[in-house]
């Protein structure tokens, strides 16, 4: 397999090579620029990656979408659980990974929840009206952001003060189920001090959790609310050296019920303080950072069986950038994790200390290769080394056409979670550390800024994954269960392509598919083996009118009776978006149908999916 995924890796670079040579005249910069890929501001022409972006003025445009809801219209990505209640648990899958293997980043940094399965952030804290942008970036990405980036990242960057005059913004949606988002936030700068502020409040009362497949009983519609608040602050002490701070306060309460086909009265609450400073001082070449989190979780959940987790984590990530000259750029440091989880009486804890470097240059001809190496110290399992190889070749071929080739192969180091090691009835000790290889390697298409075009191909192979292995008895009954290391390699490999074409100065047209194959489909559940979709955007006048297609392919789940399997069909997702500005659009309406074509399907079994639904709302700055 190593050997295949090298030779594969050498004829791709090899190809790429002789056509570099082959014509190395300058073309136009396509304006567009990513961070995620190399940590390095890059043009996204430059970057060995495929990213995926998402702008606030994307996410104005579309009222009462959630960030799980956002993250589901990208390429190749599926937020499973994003298409029922408010609090519907999410699981995060970027190539066939799940949450333990999706990094989730908050202004650079991983905001880990120590009291969750996965050590993962939860996106159901996070209100979309604070996020001023998305990147996703697909593949392994360990060697630049630690343990758990062995499938993509998701790197979350929050709104903060631009303007020089005090700014207010209010936006406001209501829709179907008893669905209202309220968001307010004022920003601005004073001399040196630059600020902003920010609350919002969520409410959802009008679905059940469960499905109900009873004519005999009702059941209970479950509630959704959450508060967030939170406050940036920066202070320019010189042109040198600054300093930025957060402080940022959400709570979440949800009603959920027994599980798939079981209504009850049950509900959990969740509350998260998160505070960090990041101070910086630039150099002539270079600049010195560091950004440090600390954060704090409770989660209480109320039923029959009522349980409480709590879960501490501090993260400092001290960099050094340099630009050795104009075409070689470095990053050096050293990254701090530490956790703490408390479930029951038991405080156990663990931390990380990794070292890396990480290089990105301009060779020759087109050439740019972008590389690293990191040592991941863990307090349970010691040192482990990954790293990753990331070339790519820009070719012209004419004054407004370039052809991209780019390959990668990266390794990653994924330790237990405390939760997965600990906890009460199903934690497991002994469990053994993951780790992953990864392969890809594709091509890009720019013609100018008319038609973008990616296509690639990826492997992964995942070695001591970990997954909770369920017990029955004799007669087929559910007796319990536990997280333990399943035997043999976990495989998948796989097809993407995406496609941006803007056809006309007022029409754009967008369309992406993916194909997985999984080596054994009962080690990848509930995650689709095909996605595919198009999307239109029309703007006439102050005008946009959307039309967004999106089909999820089947997906085996897991359920706790016999025959303990089910196949859930495919389904297919259509959603019209309607947005028009006023006063250069300080004053923005927009509508929005979601699932207009009435869909009946199965997202989780035994668990609701939302049938079509509206959302209208307005955003107004002043």
């Amino acid at each position: 397999m190593k050997w295949n995924r090298a030779l594969a890796l050498g004829a791709l670079l090899a190809t790429a090579g002789h056509a570099s040579f082959a014509q190395q005249e300058e073309s136009k910069d396509l304006g567009e620029v990513v961070v995620t890929a190399s940590r390095f501001e890059t043009p996204i022409e430059k970057s060995g990656k495929v990213i995926y972006q998402i702008t606030a003025a994307d996410i104005q445009k579309m009222p009462g979408r959630n960030v799980a809801d956002l993250l589901n219209t990208l390429p190749g990505i599926n937020i499973d659980g994003a298409y029922g209640t408010p609090g519907t648990n999410l699981d995060y899958n970027i190539r066939g990974g799940r949450n333990k293997h999706t990094l989730i980043l908050i202004d650079g940094l991983p905001i880990n929840d120590a009291s969750s399965i996965a050590n993962d952030y939860d996106l159901r804290l996070l209100n979309a009206n604070e996020i001023e942008s998305i990147e996703v970036l697909k593949g392994g990405a360990s060697t630049l952001y630690g343990t758990n980036a062995a499938a993509g990242v998701i790197s979350i960057k929050l709104k903060k003060a631009t303007s020089e005059d005090p700014k207010v913004t209010l936006s406001q949606d209501v829709g179907s189920f008893q669905t209202a988002n309220t968001n307010a936030d004022v920003q601005g700068k004073a001399g040196k001090l630059s600020y902003l502020a920010g609350a919002s409040f969520s409410i959802s009362e009008g679905i059940s959790a469960a499905e109900d497949n009873d004519p005999t009983i009702e059941f209970d519609k479950d509630g959704f609310y959450r508060y967030t608040g939170r406050t940036k602050l920066g202070y320019d002490f010189s042109e040198a050296f600054s300093l930025q701070g957060l402080l940022s306060y959400e709570k979440l309460k949800s009603d959920y019920d027994d599980g798939a086909f079981a209504d009850a009265d049950n509900e959990f609450d969740i509350r998260q303080v998160t505070f960090g400073l990041s101070p910086q001082w630039k150099y002539r070449g270079g600049k010195l950072s560091l950004k440090t989190n600390f954060n704090r979780i409770r989660r209480e959940f109320i039923s029959a069986f009522p349980s409480t987790a709590k879960g501490k984590s501090f993260q400092a990530d001290l960099s050094n950038d340099y630009a050795l000259n104009d075409k070689v750029k470095t990053i050096v440091g050293v990254q701090y994790q530490s956790y703490k989880f408390q479930n029951g009486d038991e405080e156990p804890n663990q931390s990380n200390v990794d070292p890396y470097v990480n290089v990105m240059a301009d060779i020759v001809g087109g050439l740019t290769l972008n590389a690293g190496v990191r040592l991941n110290i863990n307090s349970e399992y010691g040192s482990n080394f990954v790293y990753m190889v990331n070339p790519s070749y820009l070719i012209p071929i004419s004054e407004d056409a370039k052809l991209k080739l780019f390959g990668s192969y990266s390794t990653a180091f994924i330790a237990p979670s405390l939760y997965q090691l600990f906890a009460e009835f199903y934690g497991n000790p002994d469990l053994e550390a993951e780790s992953t290889e990864s392969l890809e390697f594709g091509l890009s298409i720019y013609l100018s800024d008319k038609l973008t075009l990616n296509a690639e191909y990826f492997d992964r192979t995942e070695e001591n994954a970990i997954d909770f292995v369920s017990q029955f008895d004799d007669q087929g009954n559910y007796i319990g269960g536990g997280y333990d290391n399943v035997a043999g390699e976990r495989e998948i490999d796989g097809f993407e392509l995406d496609l941006t074409w803007n056809v006309l100065e007022q029409f754009r047209l967008t369309g992406h598919f993916a194909d997985y194959n999984f080596g054994n489909p009962d080690q990848f559940f509930r995650i689709p083996s095909q996605k595919y979709g198009v999307s239109g955007q029309y703007t006439f006048a102050n005008t946009q009118v959307g039309l967004n297609y999106s089909y999820f392919g089947d997906r085996e789940a897991a359920i706790f009776s016999d025959p303990y399997q089910v196949t859930l069909e495919g389904y297919n997702m259509v959603d019209l978006i309607i947005s028009h500005e006023l006063f250069d659009g300080d004053l923005v309406f927009t509508g929005a149908v979601y699932n207009l074509l009435d869909e009946d399907f199965v997202g989780v079994y035994g668990f609701s999916t939302r049938p079509a639904n509206f959302t209208i709302g307005v955003t107004a700055k002043f």
